[in-house]
């Protein structure tokens, strides 16, 4: 009964006053029979309210300890304490830890290859198409997160943006069409995808760990790399690169996940409270993202770094020259279904956005 009651909580809440009174009296009653609960919520980044993943772990975690009323504690471990995004995973998988946060696709791709349908190049044409279309309560995007929990035991929370498209920056000259990657040593993360991404464009792929990418690009042992502005910033890339083209070839996600298993154990109102703190904490990432990227780009240019913003004929060329061998090779991966079933969800959202009619 508590489980069917908490369920329909946000509707009693939303219907009138009276409703509302007697759904807090609920809620108040089902918090005083609940035990207190300590999640840790563990993240890579600085413990700076500047920086969009702390920013949203303050969120989660004051929204949980507010509403449960110090019921659910949560203990934030930032700056690598409880080590890299990659083992994180790991310890939400072996029951370490309960959740974290700054999760990207590669980090996910070990352990669910199908994934790696999101490294489809050129796919989406704004942030909020691809946030709409792979939210975790849109047709595709509940598919493709359900399917990860089942197969990784990861329950993914929300998505916000991890600082929008990755685009390519580099030392040697400005990049207008494909034509001018040819040759580049272009830094990526080890994600086959957008390994073969690079090689379609004429570049040479070259992995590198993010903590020497600075170095690396310094020393010039790559010539380039790829990454969302705010991410490029975080890395202080900009410092050690000229040339930047807003080619937004890859849409870049970040996923909050949180055990299943952990999950599955709490009360109906603790997973509530969960649910709905997450979503404050996705608010506050997007928003955060949505500043810096625009904040960020007049910061490059007044440091001096070249800006080249391609025009739709422009962009045209890149997908003429990425997107096919890529689908064709994440079609290898992970098979039609998913391929096919993204491919219409961004189809979809275009109309529903009114992108198109």
């Amino acid at each position: 009964m508590l489980r069917r009651l908490c369920t329909l909580m946000v509707f009693f809440l939303a219907a009138s006053s009276t409703t509302a009174f007697a759904s807090n009296a609920l809620i108040s009653t089902a918090l005083e029979k609940a035990a207190p609960v300590t999640l840790t919520l563990a993240h890579p980044e600085t413990p700076d309210p500047q920086n969009f993943i702390h920013a949203a772990a303050l969120t989660f975690k004051d929204y949980l300890e507010s509403e449960s009323k110090g019921k659910i504690t949560v203990n934030i471990a930032p700056g690598g304490q409880l080590g890299d995004s990659a083992e994180m995973v790991k310890q939400i998988q072996m029951g370490a830890i309960e959740a974290a946060m700054s999760i990207a696709e590669g980090h996910v791709a070990p352990y669910y290859k199908g994934i790696q349908v999101l490294s489809i190049p050129y796919l989406f044409l704004s942030v909020d198409q691809a946030l709409y279309t792979l939210d975790v309560d849109r047709p595709f995007g509940k598919k493709l997160w359900k399917d990860l929990e089942d197969k990784t035991g990861l329950k993914v929370l929300t998505i916000w943006d991890n600082g929008g498209f990755r685009c390519f920056t580099n030392n040697k000259r400005p990049i207008h069409s494909p034509e001018d990657m040819k040759g580049l040593k272009i830094r990526t993360m080890q994600i086959p995808a957008h390994m073969e991404m690079v090689r379609a464009l004429g570049a040479n792929p070259t992995p590198v760990a993010w903590t020497e990418l600075y170095n690396a690009l310094q020393m010039n042992v790559v010539d380039g790399q790829e990454n969302a502005v705010p991410t490029i910033s975080l890395g202080h890339i900009n410092e050690v690169q000229k040339y930047l083209v807003l080619d937004r070839h890859v849409y870049s996600n970040h996923i909050f996940p949180i055990s299943k298993k952990w999950f599955d154990k709490q009360p109906p109102v603790y997973q509530l409270i969960i649910q709905q703190g997450a979503l404050k904490a996705s608010e506050t990432a997007r928003r955060m993202t949505r500043i810096q990227r625009s904040t960020l780009l007049s910061q490059f240019k007044a440091e001096g770094m070249e800006i080249y913003d391609p025009s739709p004929e422009e962009l045209e060329m890149f997908r003429a020259k990425a997107q096919e061998p890529v689908l064709k090779f994440i079609r290898k991966e992970v098979g039609d279904e998913l391929v096919d079933g993204l491919l219409a969800a961004s189809e979809n959202a275009k109309k529903e956005l009114g992108y198109v009619k």
